[in-house]
């Protein structure tokens, strides 16, 4: 299932894909500020979630942690935001691993 996930976050550039309750739902504009959201207006929309997103550091991995999700892809992850959520449990794959200085250029060039 993570597959359609990561698939839909490609195919359809999305920032942020959820996948909870067997229902996928989308996001874009800056994943960070979805996340925020979600928090705050539907934090049940995380719990025992799977996520697919463009980039997770580590704002993103503490919200995911805090969320309850149990399983993470992103494009780019930076080194702290692995270790938060791995440390934490949660199954984490990802295309490419950056540590802090090298994630945040990638996260500004995406928008973030």
């Amino acid at each position: 299932m993570m597959q359609d996930l990561i698939d839909t976050l490609r195919d359809e550039q999305h920032t942020l894909v959820v996948l909870h309750d067997g229902r996928i739902r989308t996001f874009d504009g800056q994943g960070v500020r979805r996340l925020y959201n979600i928090m705050n207006d539907e934090p049940e929309l995380l719990y025992d979630a799977k996520v697919a997103a463009k980039a997770v550091g580590r704002s993103a991995a503490s919200m995911m942690v805090d969320g309850g999700v149990v399983e993470v892809y992103a494009e780019y992850i930076s080194q702290q935001a692995y270790d938060k959520l791995t440390e934490a449990g949660i199954k984490v794959s990802f295309d490419k691993k950056l540590e802090h200085a090298d994630f945040l250029k990638v996260w500004n060039k995406l928008g973030e």
